[in-house]
C-alpha cells in the first residue's frame, strides 16, 4: 500500500500537474532515475492507461498499423474529398517529407512520372526554402532516359524527361547528375556498352550510395507507364503481363510477391538493379489511386520501400489484404 501510494503520487504530479520528472524528483527528494522507473512501473501495471483522442478524419492510427505490418520506417496518408484535392495532398505530404529529411552531404535518387512531377511543383512553392541552408546535396536519377513521343501532352513528357532532376537541384541549391543513355535499349549487347560508359557507370555508382530515394510505383494495366511512355512494344508488355507482372518499380516488373520477372526484357533495361536499390537506407514510394493498389503491394511484400506515402482506401486495403 506504501508503494501504491507513491506511485499514485508521481502520477498525480506528472500527469495531472504536468510536472516534470526533474521537478517530482526535487519535490520528493528523490532521483530522476527513481521517477522515470515509477512511470513505467505506473504504466506497466495498469494504474495509467493513456488514450489518444484522434483528430476527426485522422489516419494517425492507420499509419501506425501499416508501419507494423509491413515494417516501415513511416507511413503518411493523404485523405481528401476527390481526385484533385487527393493528388494535392499527396504531392504535398511527399514535398514535406522530402524537406523535414533533407541534411547536408545528402545524394537524393529519383524516378519519373506524373506523381513526382506533382511533388516538385509544391517544393518549389514551399515558403520553408526560404529559410532551408543545406550544403553538397547531388540529385541523381535512378534510371536512364525516356525518350516520349513529342506527340503527347507537353506536362507528360516533362514528367518524365531530365527536368525532374534538374528542377530538383535547383530547388535546393544542389548539384544534378544525369545519365545521358536511353531506359530501353535494343540488344543486350548495346546495354553492356552503356553501362560499360565511364559517365554511366559513374551516376549509377552515385545512385546505388544515395541517402534517400523518392520513386513512383507503376501498374501493368492501360495506365502503365511502359505503354503511355511508349518504352517497350506492345507485345513485350502483353508478355509481362502473362508471366505475372502486376508493378513496376524502377521500370522493373514485379509480381504479386514483389519478385522479379525473369524475362529478356531485364537485359535492355538501363536501371538501377532493385537489390542495390533496396540497400539505400530510406526508399519512399509516392503512389495513391486504388488502380495501383495490387502494384503498391506487390513492392511492399518485396521490401522496396520502407516510406509509403498513399492514401486512406489503399491504406485499408493493404492492411486487408495482406491479413487473407
Amino acid at each position: 500500500m506504501r508503494e501504491e501510494r507513491f506511485i499514485i503520487k508521481v502520477v498525480e504530479m506528472h500527469y495531472k500537474q504536468g510536472l516534470s520528472q526533474q521537478e517530482i524528483g526535487k519535490k520528493l527528494n528523490v532521483s530522476r532515475t527513481t521517477i522515470s522507473r515509477t512511470l513505467a512501473q505506473a504504466r506497466r501495471e495498469g494504474y495509467v492507461q493513456i488514450k489518444i483522442n484522434y483528430p476527426e478524419g485522422s489516419a494517425i492510427n492507420l499509419e501506425g498499423m501499416l508501419e507494423e505490418k509491413f515494417q516501415l520506417k513511416e507511413v503518411v496518408i493523404a485523405s481528401a474529398q476527390n481526385e484533385k484535392e487527393l493528388k494535392e495532398e499527396v504531392a504535398f505530404y511527399a514535398s514535406d517529407y522530402l524537406l523535414r529529411t533533407l541534411k547536408n552531404h545528402v545524394t537524393l535518387a529519383l524516378t519519373r512520372g506524373v506523381t513526382l512531377q506533382n511533388m516538385v511543383e509544391y517544393l518549389g512553392k514551399d515558403i520553408r526554402l526560404k529559410f532551408l541552408k543545406t550544403d553538397d546535396v547531388n540529385v541523381v536519377p535512378l534510371l536512364a532516359a525516356t525518350n516520349i513521343s513529342i506527340s503527347a501532352p507537353k506536362s507528360y513528357r516533362m514528367a518524365y524527361s531530365n527536368y525532374l532532376i534538374e528542377e530538383v537541384a535547383r530547388i535546393l541549391n544542389g548539384n544534378s547528375y544525369q545519365m545521358l543513355a536511353p531506359q530501353y535499349v535494343t540488344s543486350p549487347e548495346s546495354k553492356e556498352v552503356f553501362m560499360n560508359e565511364k559517365s554511366i557507370k559513374e551516376v549509377f555508382d552515385l545512385a546505388k550510395n544515395a541517402d534517400i530515394a523518392v520513386v513512383g510505383i507503376g501498374t501493368l494495366d492501360h495506365n502503365s507507364a511502359l505503354i503511355n511512355a511508349e518504352l517497350i512494344p506492345i507485345e513485350e508488355f502483353q508478355r509481362l503481363q502473362k508471366k505475372g507482372g502486376t508493378g513496376e518499380i524502377l521500370s522493373h516488373v514485379v509480381d504479386k510477391d514483389g519478385n522479379v520477372i525473369r524475362d529478356q526484357f531485364e537485359q535492355h533495361l538501363l536501371s538501377l538493379d532493385l537489390e542495390d536499390f533496396k540497400k539505400i537506407p530510406v526508399r519512399v514510394g509516392v503512389t495513391y489511386g486504388m488502380d495501383k493498389k495490387d502494384a503498391i503491394l506487390s513492392a511492399l511484400r518485396g521490401g522496396y520501400v520502407n516510406v509509403l506515402i498513399t492514401d486512406e482506401k489503399v491504406a485499408r486495403y493493404l492492411i486487408e489484404e495482406n491479413e487473407k
